[in-house]
């Protein structure tokens, strides 16, 4: 069925997004959004595209073919100079043994591990959240679809609803509010919800609005709906467990979607081929009812920031390998707006002056060895006899 697949397209811009990921990950590459946003079909892989080398290339090629499910070195042979010259030979192969997808989790705590999950399970997910989007003419999305609920959301949906799905990442607020239309539904992080809203995002009547991937909070909510989105849609899941919930107001329960249960204090899935999985969720639950819950933080210590899963005490860890740094613990902090921070309380090495430039110096190592997420956006510094400077 054609609502049932991926177009050479739309697979162009899950490995281009995916290359991104890859490249930030092993080489500590970073680009912009809107760059990232350009690696589709015509990106070169070298110069004037993604600039990458023999190294990265590799790595690259064998991101895309196991996201797909497929054997890492499926692309080894081809000869590409082009991302649409791997897009033509996933199709293919997509259209003849797509079995399974393979996603990295944002968080890096995991290593380079990923999780697999069977194309009728990432199929059911994108199913279940058709249902809650119905009714809509297009969906816009300013999420990279080579993550698990990306993908899900920006691409298997729209196809499933057999309506057009548009790429937003190349679009400004003013350009948003110019092309939004009568029935659309934009699908955004809170983090880049919270940009568009501060950018002035206008929306026309009937348009919905969807977010994934950190809390929304009220605060936000208000300002979405009085920018005009008349609908709101929060959907909750994760790269290790799929898509599990929704709810249409921050302090509302989420709904469990049809094909799960509740299993005491966890879950259980029921999978397209029959079978009942029973699944770890990623944060405590608080049950209200038998298909209904709220969340009571993470299991693992992780806090979200910007749609990633940051862990406080890896950052920690990390941050003591500084030479100017004799002891480091991470707090999290709110900002006006909602959105979470950390706050790095710093025990400098002896005779290390707590002064702009020491915090300077620490930043720029942070930028390097942090990703984004991960960064603090306050120091606060101890001298030795413990007092903060």
């Amino acid at each position: 069925m054609k609502a049932f697949s991926l177009s050479e397209e739309q697979i162009a811009c899950v490995i281009g997004a995916a290359a991104a990921d890859e490249l930030a990950r092993r080489f500590n590459r970073h680009a912009d959004f809107l760059t990232i946003a350009a690696w589709t079909q015509d990106a070169p892989l070298g110069r004037g595209g993604l600039a990458l080398d023999e190294d990265e290339k590799v790595a690259c090629a064998r991101r895309a073919a196991s996201l797909f499910g497929l054997d890492e070195d499926y692309l080894s042979a081809v000869s590409a100079e082009k991302i649409a010259d791997w897009a033509r030979e996933l199709t293919v192969a997509v259209r003849h043994e797509l079995k399974s997808f393979s996603f990295k989790p944002a968080a890096r705590i995991d290593g380079d591990v990923a999780h697999a999950h069977g194309a009728d399970a990432i199929y059911q997910d994108a199913a279940a959240a058709a249902n809650v989007l119905a009714g809509r003419r297009r969906l816009l999305s300013f999420v990279a679809p080579h993550s698990l609920l990306g993908l899900e959301l920006s691409l298997l949906t729209p196809n499933l609803l057999g309506i057009e799905a548009i790429d937003a990442r190349r679009m400004t607020p003013d350009e948003l509010s110019s092309n939004l239309l009568f029935g659309d539904v934009l699908v955004a992080t809170p983090t880049l919800w919270r940009y568009m809203m501060q950018e002035g995002l206008r929306a026309p009547d009937n348009s919905l609005a969807v977010s994934f991937g950190e809390p929304m909070t009220p605060e936000l909510a208000v300002e979405m709906r009085t920018s005009g989105f008349g609908v709101l849609r929060e959907m909750y899941g994760s790269t290790e467990t799929g898509l599990i919930a929704w709810r249409d107001n921050p302090g509302e329960a989420f709904v469990l979607f049809d094909h799960w249960r509740r299993a005491g204090d966890n879950l259980l899935r029921l999978c397209p081929d029959g079978e009942e999985r029973e699944v770890d969720a990623m944060d405590l639950l608080a049950w209200s009812g038998e298909r209904s819950f709220t969340l009571s933080g993470r299991r693992d210590g992780a806090v979200q920031i910007g749609a990633v899963n940051v862990f406080p005490d890896a950052v920690a860890e990390t941050l003591r390998n500084h030479p100017h740094i004799e002891d480091c613990r991470i707090a999290v902090g709110r900002r006006s707006d909602g959105a979470a921070r950390l706050i790095a309380h710093i025990v400098l090495a002896p005779k290390t002056p707590p002064n702009e430039r020491t915090a300077r110096d620490i930043d720029v190592w942070c930028r390097v060895n942090l990703r984004q997420q991960e960064r603090p956006q306050i120091y606060n510094f101890e001298i030795e006899t413990g007092a903060e400077a």
